[in-house]
C-alpha cells in the first residue's frame, strides 16, 4: 500500500458525530498531511517507482542471489575438494607408512636368512672338513691294517720257515737253486 487513504476510506473511518468533529479532527488534519498523496501542506510524496525500473530491480536482486549462490556453492565445492585431496593425502601417507614397514621387515627378513645362511655355510665348511679328516682317517686306517696284514704274513711265513728247519728253495725249472755237496 501505498499510504494515501481513498474517499471510501476515509468515510468508513468517520465515526457517528462526523469526521471533523470532536478529538478525530486533528488526527485527520495530521493524517491528510503526513499519509496524503499530495495537496496539502507538505508537497505529497511523487517518488515512484516505474515499473520497468522495478523490473530491472527485481532482475538485479535475482541475478545478486544467484551470485550468491554460484559463491556460495564454489565454495562447498572447494571445501569438498579440500576434504578430498585431505583424504586423499591421508591414504597416501598411510600407504607410504605401510610400505616402509614393509620394506623394514622385508630387509629384517633378508638379514635373518643371510645370517641363517652363514651359519649354514659355516656349519657346511665344518661338515666338509669333517668328512675330509674322516676320509683321510679312513684311509690311513686301512693302510695301517695293510702294513700290520703284510707284517702279519711276513712274521707267519718266517715262523713255517722256522718250523720247517733247513730249507732249500727250487727254481721254477725243477733243479735246486743251489748246488748241494755231497758228502
Amino acid at each position: 500500500m501505498d499510504g494515501t487513504l481513498s474517499a471510501s476510506d476515509a468515510i468508513a473511518l468517520r465515526d457517528n458525530n462526523g469526521m471533523l468533529d470532536g478529538g478525530n479532527a486533528f488526527f485527520w488534519v495530521f493524517a491528510l498531511l503526513l499519509l496524503g498523496n499530495g495537496g496539502i501542506g507538505l508537497g505529497g510524496n511523487r517518488d515512484y517507482v516505474t515499473s520497468s525500473e522495478l523490473t530491472a530491480q527485481i532482475n538485479a536482486s535475482q541475478t545478486q542471489q544467484g551470485i550468491q549462490q554460484v559463491l556460495l556453492s564454489s565454495a562447498n565445492n572447494n571445501y569438498e575438494t579440500a576434504q578430498l585431496i585431505q583424504a586423499q593425502t591421508g591414504q597416501l601417507v598411510a600407504q607410504n607408512n605401510t610400505n616402509l614397514i614393509n620394506a623394514i621387515q622385508g630387509f629384517n627378513s633378508l638379514q635373518q636368512q643371510i645370517s641363517a645362511l652363514g651359519a649354514h655355510l659355516d656349519t657346511c665348511c665344518c661338515s666338509i672338513k669333517t668328512q675330509m679328516l674322516e676320509d683321510k682317517l679312513a684311509e690311513a686306517n686301512a693302510k695301517i691294517v695293510a702294513q700290520q696284514n703284510e707284517i702279519s704274513n711276513a712274521q707267519q711265513t718266517q715262523t713255517i720257515l722256522n718250523a720247517l728247519g733247513r730249507f732249500v728253495a727250487w727254481a721254477g725249472n725243477g733243479s735246486q737253486a743251489a748246488a748241494a755237496t755231497a758228502g
